[in-house]
């Protein structure tokens, strides 16, 4: 008994459902739109389906909707109207629809407005030539093309919904935003009229004056100035292209920070910063790129990659650019490579100086000095300054050094080969000459200015300028002693070998004279 009560009571409950949802629907259906007021009207009871028809200074309300009107047709078995001439709705008090021919279902709630449509809401007017409005969900579509107005944007689309509740347009295919500072050219776009946030769902380009942006996924607020994109984003402009997983970017005070699989492109120098994060500031002309930054100077034969902790860009006194390499610094080329702690490459004189513990490697030769620079002339080096402490050394075999010290040093370079090094102060050389490849002994010799001819990466010539101090020694009369200049210093498994080699930094001490004795 117990089940069959639970069963009955379940039916019960059902049916009450279902009487509850048919009185609903009935009172739905008894919500009939009201003619309120004309100056005349005429009963076509006999036509199919019967018909009033009222003229003048017409008013009709549905529930808590207003319409105005010059005439009427009220189809009053189907619950529907078609009024004409200076249409007028207003719903929910802010939203005013005007045109000059409407269709009404009072069952459905939907009103489709045609001809000279004008849709206003608050600060928002919508125009177009067809205009469909649920009163239910208080949304307006328009489908052959539509013109918003705010106080700040003009846009137009193809197809659009405004969703007057939640203050939120939509709109799809040929969406143009004009503003007095930027045009908006989208395929998807989403506006909040409130926030005045434009959300792009597609393929989209912003253009201004000087930059043109274009993505696929993001968010542009047209009142704060601040958008961030997310999709195949690329910022471009006469001097540059920026690219960027993300984009953020602050028109206010003319920032930008990208983020992951940064790529800016200076086209006008022909340069490239790679990593996964840049900071530029447009008033300022800096630019700020970490994490796994890489600098590219782009040569038709040999590009230089060099890699960094901390990149940056900015312009000196004369309005040239400035690269600033800190910490870590490592870079190769084929023909050149190096290493130190900070690097300044200036367009202004086109050189790299390097410095705080530089080595430079080119032509089988170790370079290093207190301070070192790279000139470079339509990308190729011209020469290579060393100042203060320098010291040449090339490894002739397992147990000898080819070495070259002085205060100062001048290397030429042609071809991006060194032909000639000059030594400016302090000069001394410690080399193994050969005949037909065979060592012939060990060279020493000092003179304060030394000419060194350089030929097929070998010492062809030394020329002394002032009077040498030297002497010739065979090699069975070099003693371990006499193996190595003073500050001899031997960077070990540390140079550079391809591009990727840049991203691998050791603390690894140099060999020196007595740890290579030890051996």
């Amino acid at each position: 008994m117990p089940g069959i009560i639970t069963k009955y009571k379940s039916i019960y409950l059902l049916v009450g459902i279902l009487c509850l949802f048919s009185l609903t629907t009935e009172a739905q259906k008894k919500s009939k739109v009201k003619i309120e007021n004309s100056e005349s009207f005429r009963a076509l009871l006999k036509a199919k389906p019967p018909v009033t028809i009222f003229k003048g200074k017409v008013y009709i309300t549905h529930e808590k909707i207003k319409m105005y009107c010059d005439s009427v047709y009220q189809y009053n078995e189907e619950n529907r109207i078609e009024a004409f001439g200076n249409v007028h709705i207003i719903n929910a008090d802010t939203v005013h629809i005007y045109g000059d021919y409407l269709k009404y279902n009072g069952n459905t709630k939907l009103a489709e407005m045609r001809d000279n449509v004008k849709l206003k809401n608050k600060s928002v007017t919508v125009t177009t030539e067809f205009l469909d409005f649920d009163m239910n969900e208080s949304v307006g579509y328009y489908f052959n093309s539509g013109k918003i107005v705010d106080a700040d944007n003009i846009l137009t689309s193809d197809i659009g919904r405004y969703y007057t509740r939640q203050d939120l347009l939509f709109f799809k295919d040929s969406v143009e935003v004009h503003s007095s500072d930027y045009i908006l050219k989208s395929d998807t776009l989403k506006y909040n009229t409130v926030s005045k946030t434009a959300f792009i769902l597609g393929p989209t380009t912003i253009e201004n004056e000087t930059e043109t942006l274009y993505s696929e996924d993001g968010w542009y607020n047209t009142a704060t100035g601040i958008s961030q994109f997310f999709k195949n984003t690329t910022l471009n402009s006469e001097e540059y292209q920026i690219k960027g997983d993300s984009i953020y970017l602050d028109k206010n005070n003319e920032t930008a920070r990208v983020f992951d699989n940064v790529e800016l492109r200076d086209t006008v120098n022909n340069l490239i910063l790679r990593g996964h994060f840049l900071e530029t500031f447009k008033n300022t002309e800096e630019a700020l790129m970490t994490d796994s930054a890489v600098f590219i100077q782009v040569a038709e034969q040999d590009s230089l990659f060099l890699h960094s902790d901390t990149l940056t860009i900015s312009k000196d006194t004369a309005g040239f650019e400035l690269i600033k390499a800190f910490r870590h610094v490592k870079f190769f080329r084929p023909d050149l490579q190096g290493k130190c702690d900070s690097l300044v490459y200036s367009m202004q004189d086109s050189t790299i100086r390097l410095f705080n513990n530089p080595v430079l490697w080119a032509q089988g030769n170790q370079m290093v000095a207190d301070t070192i620079g790279i000139e470079t002339q339509n990308q190729e080096v011209k020469y290579l300054h060393f100042r203060g402490s320098s010291f040449l050394t090339a490894k002739e075999d397992s147990t000898f050094y080819n070495q070259i010290k002085g205060k100062n040093m001048l290397g030429h370079v042609k071809n991006n080969k060194m032909y000639k090094l000059d030594i400016d102060g302090n000069g001394e050389t410690l080399y193994y000459p050969k005949d037909k490849g065979v060592l012939l002994g060990m060279n020493l010799a000092k003179s304060s200015d030394i000419t060194i001819l350089i030929k097929e990466n070998k010492i062809d010539q030394i020329i002394f300028i002032k009077k040498p101090d030297g002497n010739m020694y065979p090699l069975f009369e070099v003693e371990k002693e006499m193996l190595f200049l003073k500050n001899f210093q031997w960077f070990d498994g540390i140079q550079p070998k391809s591009k990727d080699d840049i991203f691998i930094w050791r603390d690894t001490p140099p060999l020196t004279s007595q740890s290579i004795l030890k051996q």
